[in-house]
Parts: structure tokens; C-alpha cells; sequence
């Protein structure tokens, strides 16, 4: 196992090797002038940097001529000895996407491995071949074709965010973090305000924190991620009062990055004070994502729809729009519009001075939505719409604890045999 290990080896490193020979003598590099975003992490600010760097030819040019190699002959030829198609999950299909029989796995291989190898190794060290340079990368390029699973590394910026006395912390799958400097530069170059852009040279950096998931996926897929960073947000806001937005998904692999992606956002426009997270709230908001991980598959859809309702407040400019989102959230979560000043105050009502005071956000919130539907606008204060947000913060926490035992028709009957006595 040894001895072959060492041959697999050494026929990559001589395949590499031979094809930046042949690339090396039939072309030459060239410098250009780029713009580049400079970070600075510390001063939480970044601007564009003219920078210069070397471009060599791409692999590709010299494909015909490197496929006639007798290393790289010997080197595809291992491949598929090695099973190497199969191992990265190699489906080649004829015009009419069905399967092709005994097809030669050559050619994909030379570009999936290879040509990869070789455009890495000339990106990070240029023509000059060291063999401890391509050892690095031969080893990670192995570890992502043995493996059986490509890990990819999920992160998504925290807006309006912060953590304070502690640099970062985990719960379950999910790690809150700073962003690292490749990651940040990645984000801007694609169009990601993650501060205040004071123009197109320059900025600031005042979201500096994301929430990363590691999730295993396919080597040729990749499957839906937003709902997962979602949830993750979703239950951040449920916790507490404050702002808090998610910006877009970054998605790339966590051994051999040759290719990463990126979703995109919508970025939250409404100001308010910071959400911060200090180090004696992590054990319960860890309660509470227990609770929710407890309760998510029993979820019936009126809490669910609810919960995007919820979500979808956060994204709204004004005042009023933000209202009417979370009037029809509380709505649906308790799967009544007559009557949801008696459920609300007896559902989350704790004496009787608090549901006094409960009624008459709710009347006030029918009334708002009468003049709408009437008229067509109604003037309406960020803290009454604070307060309603608050209203379905605390109902949904107490659904969330009671379906982990009870069904949603059960503690809607509980609720009204409440109203009744």
C-alpha cells in the first residue's frame, strides 16, 4: 500500500511537472495592474489597492499537446485504474443526457485533475517546480478525491451585529465568527456592502461577523442552503429584540477551494441599535435552538408561515409595511383574526394589568389595519411596531415549548378553554 501510494505520487509529480515544462517553453508570463481591496480587520475598513500580478497561459491552451505526454498517459492511466471517476461521482452522458457506456474517462479526468493541479500550482509558485510546493497540493487535492463527501464551508455576514466580551462562540452545527480577510475581500469584490461606502475606492467594514456551517454535500452538487443559515437567523431574532440581518451565502469547499459561490441578498435597511450577544446569553439561546431543533419537524404550517412572516418584517423599509407583516404573523400563528386580542392576552397575558395593556395593542393593531384597508396608509410609530414584534416574539417562543409535547389544535384548545373559564 505504501509502494503504491508513493507511485501514485510520483507519476502526478511528473506529469505536473512535464506539462509546466511544456508550457514553460512554448510561452511566456505576463504582468497586469489590477485593483485589489485592501482589508484591514482591525481598523474595520478596506480600500482598493492598484496591485500587479503574473498571468500565465491557461493549461487549457496546451491541452492537445500535454494529453500526448507519456506522463500524463501514465498518470490518467492510474486514474482510472485507482477508480478515480467513480470516487469523483463521474457521470458522463451522451446528447441526450443518458448514461454513455464504457465511456473514456480521460479526457475529464486530465481537466478535473491535472489541468486543476497545474493551474493551482502556477497561481500560487509560477514556472519554477519545487517538489515541496507540489506536495502541498497534491495532498490536498488527494484528500478531496478519497473522500467521500466534499465538506463545504457555508458562511453568511451578520448585519447590524456584534459580539461583546467574548471573540466567538458554537451551537450545534453553527459557529458565530469573524470573517476572515479572504472571505471579506470576496464578498466586496462581488458587490456586498458590508459598511458604509464612502465611495467606490474605499469603506468600512462594520459587519465583520457570519454564521458558519460546515455541511456535508455531494461532490457534484450542491444542495439548497439558505434554510439552513435561515433557521439559524430566524432563531437569533426569536431570542431577542434588535435588528438583525443575514447577508448573502458563501459557499466553498473545505480542502481543495478551486470554485466557491455566492447567493444573493436582500441587505436590511431598517437602523436600529446593534444586536449584540454577550457571553452570559449563549447557554439560552442555546436552550431555546435546542428547543426549536425539538420542535421543527412537528412545526404544522400556521407556526411555519408565521415564522416568515416574522422574517420577512426585518427586510421592510417602512414602518407600516413592517406592521402589517407582523399583524398577518400573529394572525396566522394563532389562526385567527376576530379574536386575537383574547388569545393573545390569554396566551402570553401573565396578570391582569399586562393583558389590559395587550387588548389595547391588539385593538390598536385592527384599527391600523382597517384605516389601510379604507384608506390606504395609516401613520404609525417604530415603537408601536417594536411592541407588536415583541407580541409575537414571546408567542412564539411559548408555541415553540408547548409543541414539543402538545399539537398545534391541543394548545389552540387549551387557549380557548382558557377564553372560557
Amino acid at each position: 500500500m505504501i509502494e503504491e501510494t508513493r507511485d501514485m505520487r510520483k507519476k502526478f509529480r511528473e506529469a505536473v511537472k512535464s506539462i509546466i515544462e511544456l508550457m514553460k517553453k512554448r510561452s511566456k508570463p505576463r504582468s497586469i495592474y489590477y485593483l485589489s481591496p485592501e482589508i484591514d480587520l482591525v481598523k474595520r475598513a478596506w480600500h482598493l489597492e492598484l496591485k500587479t500580478k503574473t498571468i500565465f497561459p491557461s493549461v487549457m491552451e496546451f491541452y492537445d499537446d500535454a494529453m500526448k505526454l507519456e506522463s500524463v498517459k501514465e498518470c490518467l492511466d492510474l486514474m482510472v485504474e485507482r477508480k478515480f471517476p467513480k470516487r469523483l461521482e463521474t457521470r458522463i452522458v451522451d446528447k441526450d443526457g443518458k448514461p454513455v457506456e464504457n465511456p473514456d474517462y480521460r479526457p475529464f479526468l486530465m481537466s478535473e485533475t491535472l489541468v486543476s493541479l497545474t493551474y493551482r500550482y502556477l497561481e500560487l509558485y509560477g514556472f519554477k517546480f519545487l517538489e515541496e510546493n507540489f506536495e502541498k497540493l497534491y495532498n490536498e487535492m488527494i484528500a478531496y478525491v478519497y473522500s467521500t463527501q466534499r465538506e463545504l464551508i457555508v458562511v453568511s455576514p451578520l448585519e447590524n451585529f456584534e459580539l461583546n466580551g467574548i471573540e466567538e462562540f458554537s451551537i450545534d452545527e453553527y459557529k458565530v465568527r469573524r470573517l476572515t480577510e479572504w472571505e471579506v475581500r470576496e464578498l466586496i469584490e462581488h458587490g456586498y456592502r458590508l459598511g458604509f461606502v464612502f465611495s467606490p475606492e474605499y469603506g468600512s467594514i462594520d459587519n465583520i461577523y457570519c454564521v458558519e456551517r460546515i455541511m456535508k454535500a455531494p461532490k457534484r452538487s450542491t444542495p439548497p442552503l439558505e434554510s439552513f443559515i435561515q433557521d439559524f437567523v430566524t432563531l437569533l431574532r426569536i431570542f431577542k429584540h434588535d435588528m438583525i440581518g443575514c447577508g448573502p451565502i458563501l459557499h466553498y469547499p473545505k480542502i481543495w477551494r478551486m470554485s466557491w459561490g455566492m447567493s444573493l441578498s436582500t441587505q436590511a435597511h431598517r437602523l436600529a441599535p446593534k444586536y449584540v450577544l454577550s457571553k452570559d446569553d449563549i447557554q439560552p439561546l442555546t436552550s431555546l435552538w435546542e428547543q426549536f431543533i425539538q420542535a421543527k419537524n412537528k412545526l404544522p404550517n400556521n407556526v411555519k408561515f408565521a415564522l416568515r412572516w416574522f422574517d420577512k418584517s426585518y427586510e421592510e423599509r417602512e414602518t407600516l409595511d413592517r406592521v402589517l407583516d407582523l399583524a398577518i404573523a400573529l394572525e396566522v400563528l394563532f389562526g385567527t383574526s376576530d379574536r386575537l386580542d383574547l388569545y393573545v392576552l390569554h396566551f402570553i397575558g401573565l396578570d391582569r394589568e399586562e393583558k389590559l395593556a395587550l387588548n389595547e395593542v391588539i385593538k390598536d393593531l385592527r384599527k391600523i389595519r382597517g384605516g389601510i384597508l379604507h384608506s390606504g396608509y395609516y401613520k404609525v410609530k417604530p415603537e408601536f411596531a417594536d411592541t407588536v414584534e415583541n407580541i409575537f416574539r414571546r408567542s412564539a417562543r411559548k408555541f415553540l415549548g408547548l409543541i414539543i409535547n402538545l399539537s398545534y389544535e391541543e394548545i389552540k384548545k387549551e387557549i380557548r378553554t382558557s377564553i372560557l373559564s
